[in-house]
């Protein structure tokens, strides 16, 4: 009876695969035909987005909303064609220069030729004139054979092209006009209407998009206006930031025409990634053209270059950043594939389209892998991640990792935030059956080698405050008896977290150590009973947590029935008071669920101690350990600490 339902759920999941690919083809096919009328749309709900804040707080402060509305958009595009202007006059005279500058041409040209020029400049001219010769020869295998005599020879015919009359030379100089101030005209008749019928274009929106959720679709288009109103606003800052200064610079080079300049550097940022370049190739170009020498030239590519390096490492960072919370590749993916659908017009497009999606994303359910896509975010989850770069068996980048969080954190949030649910998780997988042996294994070690890393880190910190030199030969002391002593509940993923423990009581100087799973657990808790070890913990981590503690308790009880004990079950997803009444018969000192309340309750219990002294003799082995208790010694057990 389960095969049928089994090939159901089969046969339904690659139906929504087929429905999901097909929907997908369609709007891309809809999107590209209709080419003509979404791209007016689009600029105008992005300009709509952009004159919004202007006309809300124009109407806030009392003017009439018609006459916000009217007042906002004459000046937009008072703005907009005045810049249009400007630059037009100034592309104009920069027309009427340049056969003024051909003999600089002409000169360097004939220095790239001369034979004395540059080694190198000489060999790529020739190579490039050789090309040139070899495209315009003849194909060597292509034989031209006279006809036969008597044969008639072909007749040569030439084509003519026909006399355009006036109406067609006028169509063909007037359509290039006429189309995009056509474009120009819709887009200021959809931006006047959207501002009039805001909100009830908001509303209708929301009604056809809401299906019933209208908490959702509300938050989805705040935040769409949100993002997309910064995006625009402070791109604009940031390209005026950028373009204002270039114009400077270059009317301070001398080359001509530096306002016109100016403005194509600020309006082409607004292309992604390849916006700045193509403003920088005109006046590049023109410096050589302008200067007899090699100078301005120099000095156009490193205004360029500096001015690229602040805007985008210091300006960008300083007034958005990330704002868009969209990732630089998935920007890259996005540039593309809109310049494929709508050509420049797509490339400008593109992040705020982008953004849209990305919202979408964020707040549909099912369109939550955009988000993914998209977004800015990691991909997986802090802990996630951490646990991924154990799987990878890669202990540089564990350690790399570790030192990131830590360098904004602390090593206390790393251990509780980041290695116990990573751990935690691989406990999962290696109950489930689902973890190789082979990556257990590695996971135990590099897990170990991991926190001493860190803990030898800090005690060269602490040497080096204390204005010594941090010689790790001397970094580490021999085996003492602890204040404190951890004991595994079941395994090694407990003796790590246990581990973990120790380091950050060791940080508070409390002396602690943790008795390793291959040691005799009955001379650790003989220790405990003769008072040796003031405290002692149990580290026991899911699945299973509570029943493997219990079993430890028990046998603690049976030796050290008043022994202060801790009972630490990391994470757990029940309550807390439950699994304190299920361990209650072992009266535990306290169950605790967290690194850092251990270390509270601990810490209460024992109190802070100072560093030992470290000793200038070896320690005693632990086979002499009947020489050194008959000479006074206090007697080491079966574990390792570094206090």
């Amino acid at each position: 009876m389960a095969t049928p339902v089994v090939k159901a759920a089969d046969i339904t999941n690659r139906l929504s695969w087929f429905i999901g690919l097909a929907s997908f083809a369609l709007i891309i096919v809809l999107l590209r035909y209709a080419e003509d009328i979404l791209v007016p749309v689009a600029f105008a709900i992005l300009l709509a987005f952009l004159l919004s804040p202007l006309v809300v707080r124009l109407n806030r402060i009392g003017l009439p909303k018609p006459l916000a509305i009217i007042l906002t958009v004459t000046v937009a595009f008072s703005v907009i064609g005045g810049i249009g202007w400007l630059v037009t006059t100034q592309a104009i005279s920069l027309i009427r220069e340049l056969p003024n500058h051909e003999e600089n041409l002409r000169q360097k040209i004939a220095a790239l030729k001369r034979p004395q020029s540059p080694e190198v400049m000489t060999r790529v001219t020739g190579m490039v004139e050789n090309l040139r010769r070899e495209i315009k020869s003849p194909a060597p295998d292509v034989q031209v054979t006279a006809p036969p005599p008597g044969e008639a020879k072909p007749v040569a015919v030439e084509v003519q092209e026909a006399d355009s009359t006036p109406w067609e030379l006028a169509r063909n100089l007037v359509t290039p006009v006429l189309r995009p101030l056509g474009v120009a005209g819709i887009v200021i008749v959809f931006v006047v209407a959207m501002l009039f019928q805001r909100e009830d274009l908001r509303d209708r929106f929301l009604k056809l998009v809401s299906a019933g959720k209208l908490n959702v679709a509300t938050q989805a288009i705040d935040d769409a206006a949100t993002r997309v109103s910064r995006y625009l606003v402070m791109q604009l800052i940031v390209n005026a930031s950028y373009g204002v200064p270039i114009g400077l610079g270059i009317w301070w080079i001398g080359i001509p025409n530096a306002p016109l300049w100016g403005l194509l550097a600020t309006l082409l940022r607004f292309i992604p990634f390849i916006g700045p370049w193509i403003a920088a190739a005109f006046p590049v170009m023109l410096s050589v053209a302008v200067d007899p020498g090699w100078t301005m030239l120099l000095y156009t590519l490193a205004l360029f270059v500096v001015m690229e390096l602040i805007s985008n490492n210091i300006i960008e960072i300083v007034l958005y950043g990330a704002s868009t919370g969209i990732s630089n590749m998935a920007l890259l993916i996005a540039a593309v594939f809109w310049t494929w659908l709508w050509g420049p017009a797509g490339l400008v497009l593109s992040t705020p389209l982008t953004v849209c999606l990305l919202v979408l994303g964020n707040h549909v359910p099912g369109m939550s892998f955009l988000s993914s896509l998209l977004g800015s975010q990691p991909a997986l989850e802090p802990p996630a991640h951490f646990y991924q770069r154990m799987l990878s068996m890669e202990s540089e980048d564990m350690l790399e990792v570790a030192s990131t969080y830590i360098g904004e954190h602390s090593v206390e949030e790393f251990y509780e935030q980041i290695f116990v649910p990573a751990l935690l998780m691989s406990e999962e997988d290696r109950h489930s059956g689902s973890l190789p042996e082979v990556r257990q294994r590695f996971i135990f070690q590099a897990g170990r080698e991991l926190i001493e890393e860190l803990e030898r880190q800090d005690e060269v910190a602490r040497v080096e405050d204390a204005g010594g030199s941090a010689n790790l030969d001397q970094t580490n002391t021999q085996p003492t008896t602890p204040v404190v002593l951890g004991l595994s509940a079941r395994d090694e993923a407990d003796e790590l977290v246990g581990l973990m423990l120790c380091h950050m009581l060791r940080r508070r100087h409390i002396p602690a150590a943790v008795n390793p799973l291959a040691a005799s657990l009955d001379d650790a808790l003989a220790a405990l009973a003769h008072g040796q070890i003031s405290l002692a913990f149990v580290s026991a981590l899911p699945p299973s947590a509570v029943t493997a503690a219990r079993h430890m308790c028990r046998r603690v009880r049976l030796q050290s029935p008043e022994a202060p004990l801790i009972v630490g079950i990391w994470r757990h997803g029940a309550p807390l008071a439950e699994i304190a009444q299920r361990l209650s018969m072992h009266k535990p000192t306290a169950v605790v669920d967290s690194l850092r309340e251990a270390v509270v309750r601990i810490e209460a219990i024992v109190g802070p101690r100072e560093l030992p002294v470290k000793p200038t003799e070896p320690a005693v082995a632990a086979s002499d350990s009947n020489a050194a208790a008959e000479a006074g010694a206090t007697t080491p057990i079966a574990i390792e600490s570094r206090p």
